[in-house]
C-alpha cells in the first residue's frame, strides 16, 4: 500500500500570529496581530469582543449582545473596511462536538447554502454593521433556544494587497445560559506536535494550500481546532457533497454539514477508510487523503485528545468517522458496501456507553478497543565499566553482557541460542553518533571476509498441482562461482520442480550448496571471503527463473532490473550484524568473541584505541523461530550507549521523531521484522555509513552496486529518512527504497518539509546546516539536473565508483554555514513567506 503520511493542515497566520482568546467583556477582546510584510506594509491588529452580559457572567434568553471589531495597523493607526478583502464574522457553540452548531439565529445569518453569504456575516457588506472609525459593531439577535454552553465569536480578516501575512483569525469566547466554561476536546498544542512549523511558527493544515489566494489561507487553521469549528460544525458553513447516510443523494445538489470530528477523524484514518462514499478516487469525500497513515498508532486517541471524553462519551458521529462503513440505522435500509452495527440499530447516542463503557464491562469497552499493544521481549544489555569510571580510552577492552528474556520476562537458557530455535540473534556495535560505522566487533574487523556468497532466484515456481519452471530444449544457464571462469550448463528440457532444479544444479556445480523450497532455489558458496561469489550471466534459465532481478512496475514507472553483465554477487551483508547463535553449518564462521552461558551471553569487544571520541551504541535483536517455543513467541531487543574518549555525550542530529510517531515500534507489525522505536540511534545499527563494496545505485535498478545501495548495504540513515519524508515529490522513490518503491511514494510531510528544525532541534547537532553533502541533499533533490549539479561539483578519483571514500565534495563552498546558498538560506520559508509545495506535484 502507498502511504501519504499526515498530509493536511492549514496553517496559522503566515509569519507570526498572536491570538489571545478574550473573555466576555468588550474591554478585553481577542486580538490577532499580524507582522509587517515589508518596509512599506504596516500589518494589522484586529480584535473581536462581546459586550458584557447583564448578570456579569452569561447571556440569558431575551438578551442581545453587541459584537465589536477593531481594525488597526501595528503602528496603531486606524484601518477601515476599505482596507480589507475579507471580514467575515462567525459564531458557534456549545463546544461539545456533538452539539456544536453555527449560532445562525444569534447572527441572523442565512442557512441557504446556495446564497452568499451563508452561516456567517459579511462585515464588509452587511447593512446592519455600524461603523465608528476603526470599530465595527454588530448587534446580535436575542438569545432564544440556543443550547447552553461556551460559544465563540470568530473573525476572519484578510487585508487587501499581496503580502501573504495580511490575514488573521481572531477568537473570543463567551458564555450563554451557564457560567460553566467548557473545555476543548482537542487543543492546538496536540496538533502542533506534527503540524506546527518549527521555523516559522505557523500551522500547516488543509487551507494552507494555495487556492483562494496564491498564498493559501493559513489563518483559517491558525488555532486548531477552534478556528476550524467556525465552519466545520454540525450546522455550519462547511459541507460536503451528497450524504454518506444516503448514497442515492445527488452529489451536485445535496450538501451535508461536515463537522470537525468527522473531518479530522476521517483524514487521519486515511488509508484505513472503507466506505466508497469516502474513498472513491473521483467523488470520494476523502479522496485526497486515502493514502494517509497516521504517523503514530491511530488507535491511540490520547495522541490528540486532551481528556477522557474520547472514551467516556462515545457517539455515532465520532466512532463512525473512523469506522465509516458501520451502519447504525435499520438493517432493511442499509445501503450496499455497509456492514450492520453488531449491536443493532441506534437511533441516537444514548445507548452507546452501555455496550461501550470507558474502561471495563459492556461488550467492548472503548479503552479496550483502542488499546495499543506492541509486545516485545527484553534483552538486558550491560557493559563492563571503563577504567577511569567515565569513558573508555585506549587500552580498554569492554565486555558486553546480554540477558535475553522470554514472554514472561524470565531469562532463557542462553546455551540454547542456536539456529534451530532462533532465526536471528544479532549484535550491533556502532558509532560515533555523528557518522556511525560498525566498531569493536568481528564484523567491524573482518568486513565480508568471513561471509559466504549466496543467491536465490526471484521468479517463484508456479503451476498446479506441482510448481515449477519449463525449460525448452537447448536452454542453458551461465554462471561463475567462487571467482572461477563461467560455465554454461545445459538445462533439462520440460517442466522442472524446485527439487529437480536443485538436483540438476548440484550435479553440475562444485564449490556450492544448492537448496530448494516449494517455490524457489538457492545457491550458496562453500568458501568464505574475497573469492566467495556467485556471478550470473544472461541466459535462458537466468530469465525464466529470475536469477537476475527482472524489472518491476511501480506507480511512477518501471525499474530497470539487473542489467549488470555479469551480475556480480560477492559475499556480503546488507547490515553489519554479529551472529550470537551457535551455528550448525561447519562452513560458516563461528564468532570467537561470543560466549554462551546458561545465564547470559557475553561478547568481548576490541580495544577502543583509535576510535573517534563520542557516543557509541549497542543494539541487540533476537527473533525466535515461529512456533518453536511457546514461551518465546515474539522478538526481543536491547539497547544502550557508551562513551569513548569523552564523558560528554554527542548531540543528536535528529531529535524529534517521537513528536509525530509517539512510542510506536517500527518494523514490528509488518514487513521483515527488525523492531526499534522511532529513534535514529537505533536505526543506525543497519542504516550506518560504512561502505564495504563498490558501485552506484541499486543493482535491482540497473545500477552497479555489489552491496545494497551504492555499496553501503542498507541506505544510510540521512538518505533514507529525508527521502521517505519527501516521498510524494520525489522523481525516483525507487532510489530510496528499491524493495518497494511505492511504500513511501505518497508521503507528504505534515508541514512544509523546509521547516528543517522540526526534526533538527536547534539544541542538537548543527551538522544539518554546517555539513551539506550529496547523501543528505540528493535524497530530496533527486532530479537529473540536481544530481548533475552535485556530480559536477564532486572530484572523483575513482570515476567508476562515484561514492568511494576518496571522493571530494565541494558542497560547503556554496552551501556551507553562512554561505549565500546555505541550508538555512535556501530553506527559508518565512521571510519572505513561501507557500508549501502543491499537494499534487506536476510530473
Amino acid at each position: 500500500m502507498t502511504r501519504r503520511s499526515m498530509l493536511l493542515v492549514s496553517l496559522a497566520v503566515v509569519g507570526l500570529l498572536m491570538i489571545l482568546t478574550g473573555g466576555q467583556r468588550l474591554a478585553d477582546p481577542a486580538v490577532a496581530q499580524v507582522p509587517t510584510a515589508s518596509s512599506t506594509d504596516t500589518g494589522m491588529v484586529v480584535t473581536v469582543g462581546l459586550s458584557a452580559p447583564a448578570n456579569g457572567s452569561f447571556l440569558v434568553p431575551g438578551e442581545r449582545a453587541v459584537i465589536a471589531v477593531t481594525l488597526r495597523d501595528k503602528l496603531g493607526a486606524s484601518l477601515t473596511r476599505n482596507d480589507f478583502a475579507t471580514l467575515n464574522l462567525y459564531m458557534y457553540g456549545p463546544q461539545e462536538t456533538t452539539k456544536t452548531v453555527t449560532a445562525v439565529k444569534l447572527l441572523d445569518a442565512s442557512t441557504d447554502r446556495a446564497a452568499t453569504p451563508h452561516h456567517y456575516i459579511d462585515l464588509l457588506k452587511d447593512a446592519r454593521v455600524q461603523v465608528d472609525g476603526a470599530t465595527l459593531r454588530y448587534t446580535l439577535q436575542p438569545v432564544s433556544s440556543e443550547e447552553p454552553g461556551t460559544y465563540t465569536a470568530s473573525l476572519w480578516a484578510v487585508k487587501k494587497g499581496d503580502p501573504p501575512v495580511n490575514q488573521a483569525f481572531a477568537l473570543s469566547d463567551f458564555q450563554l445560559g451557564t457560567a460553566t466554561v467548557e473545555k476543548q476536546i482537542v487543543e492546538k498544542e496536540n496538533c502542533a506536535r506534527c503540524h506546527l512549523g518549527a521555523d516559522n511558527g505557523q500551522f500547516y493544515l488543509h487551507h494552507v494550500d494555495p487556492g483562494r489566494s496564491p498564498y493559501g489561507s493559513p489563518s483559517i487553521d491558525s488555532i486548531p481546532v477552534r478556528t476550524c469549528k467556525s465552519c466545520h460544525n454540525n450546522e455550519g458553513y462547511a459541507a460536503y457533497p451528497g450524504n454518506i447516510e444516503d448514497p442515492a443523494a445527488d452529489l451536485s445538489t445535496t450538501r451535508t454539514p461536515d463537522p470537525i470530528v468527522r473531518r479530522v477523524h476521517g483524514v487521519h484514518m486515511g488509508e484505513e477508510l472503507k466506505n466508497p462514499f469516502n474513498t472513491d478516487p473521483d467523488t470520494g469525500s476523502f479522496k485526497f487523503y486515502t493514502s494517509v497513515i497516521f504517523p503514530a498508532n491511530v488507535k491511540n486517541c490520547t495522541t490528540c485528545h486532551v481528556d477522557n471524553r474520547w472514551k467516556t462519551q462515545p457517539s455515532r458521529q465520532a466512532c463512525g468517522a473512523c469506522h465509516d462503513n458501520v451502519w447504525f440505522g435499520e438493517t432493511a435500509a442499509m445501503p450496499a458496501n455497509w456492514v450492520a452495527h453488531p449491536g443493532g440499530p441506534q437511533a441516537n447516542d444514548s445507548g452507546c456507553a452501555s455496550c461501550h463503557p470507558a474502561d471495563t464491562g459492556g461488550l467492548k469497552p472503548v479503552a479496550e478497543a483502542h488499546r495499543v499493544s506492541q509486545p516485545m521481549n527484553e534483552v538486558a544489555v550491560s557493559i563492563t565499566p571503563p577504567a577511569n569510571g567515565r569513558f573508555y580510552a585506549a587500552g580498554d577492552t569492554p565486555v558486553v553482557t546480554m540477558v535475553i528474556k522470554d514472554d514472561a520476562g524470565n531469562p532463557i537458557d542462553h546455551t540454547q541460542l542456536n539456529v534451530a530455535n532462533f532465526s536471528t540473534a544479532g549484535l550491533f556495535v556502532y558509532g560515533n553518533r555523528a557518522q556511525s560505522v560498525p566498531v569493536l566487533t568481528s564484523i567491524a574487523k573482518n568486513g565480508f571476509s568471513k561471509l559466504r556468497a549466496s543467491l536465490n532466484n526471484s521468479i517463484a515456481a508456479s503451476g498446479s498441482p506441482e510448481r515449477g519452471w519449463t525449460f525448452a530444449a537447448g536452454d542453458t544457464f551461465k554462471i561463475a562461482v567462487n571467482s572461477n571462469p563461467p560455465v554454461e550448463i545445459a538445462a533439462p528440457a520440460g517442466f522442472q520442480t524446485p527439487n529437480q532444479v536443485r538436483n540438476w544444479l548440484a550435479s553440475r556445480l562444485s564449490g556450492v550448496t544448492v537448496t530448494a523450497t516449494a517455490t524457489n532455489v538457492g545457491i550458496r558458496s562453500n568458501i568464505q571471503g574475497e573469492r566467495s561469489s556467485i556471478d550470473i550471466y544472461d541466459s535462458a534459465v537466468t530469465k525464466i527463473m529470475g536469477w537476475k532481478n527482472p524489472p518491476r512496475r511501480f506507480s511512477r514507472g518501471v525499474t530497470a532490473g539487473v542489467t549488470m553483465e555479469p551480475y556480480v554477487n560477492p559475499a556480503r551483508l546488507s547490515y553489519p550484524v554479529n551472529d550470537l547463535r551457535k551455528l550448525s553449518d561447519p562452513l560458516d564462521y563461528e564468532d570467537p568473541a561470543v560466549t554462551r552461558n546458561v545465564d547470559s551471553i557475553t561478547y568481548q569487544l576490541d580495544d577502543v584505541a583509535g576510535l573517534p571520541r563520542g557516543t557509541y551504541m549497542v543494539y541487540v535483536w533476537i527473533q525466535p523461530v515461529a512456533g518453536r517455543d511457546p514461551n518465546f513467541s515474539r522478538p526481543a531487543i536491547g539497547f544502550m550507549t557508551f562513551q569513548v574518549g569523552t564523558a560528554t555525550e554527542e548531540k543528536l542530529v535528529a531529535t524529534n521523531c517521537k513528536q509525530c510517531h509517539g512510542e510506536t515500534i517500527w518494523h514490528l507489525d509488518e514487513g521483515p521484522q527488525h523492531p526499534e522505536p522511532f529513534d535514529p540511534d537505533y536505526c543506525k545499527a543497519c542504516h550506518d555509513y560504512t561502505r564495504l563494496n563498490t558501485g552506484d545505485s541499486f543493482a535491482v535498478l540497473g545500477g552497479t552496486s555489489q552491496n545494497g545501495w551504492s555499496g553501503y548495504g542498507a541506505v544510510p540513515i540521512v538518505r533514507r529518512v529525508h527521502g521517505v519524508h519527501r516521498g510524494l515529490y520525489l522523481e525516483h522513490p525507487e532510489a530510496i527504497y528499491a524493495g518497494n518503491p511505492d511504500a513511501f511514494s505518497e508521503v507528504i510531510f505534515p508541514q512544509d518539509i523546509r521547516n528543517c528544525t522540526k526534526c533538527h532541534d536547534p539544541k542538537g547537532s548543527a551538522a544539518w546546516k554546517e555539513k551539506p553533502s550529496r547523501l543528505a541533499c540528493m535524497s530530496c533533490h533527486d532530479s537529473a539536473a540536481a544530481n548533475g549539479h552535485a556530480q559536477l561539483n564532486t572530484l572523483y578519483t575513482t570515476p567508476d565508483d562515484p561514492w568511494s571514500a576518496d571522493r571530494v565534495e565541494t558542497c560547503k563552498v556554496c552551501h556551507g554555514a553562512e554561505r549565500e546558498f546555505s541550508a538555512t538560506s535556501v530553506h527559508n520559508i518565512s521571510n519572505p513567506y513561501k507557500p508549501p509545495y502543491p499537494r499534487e506535484p506536476e510530473r
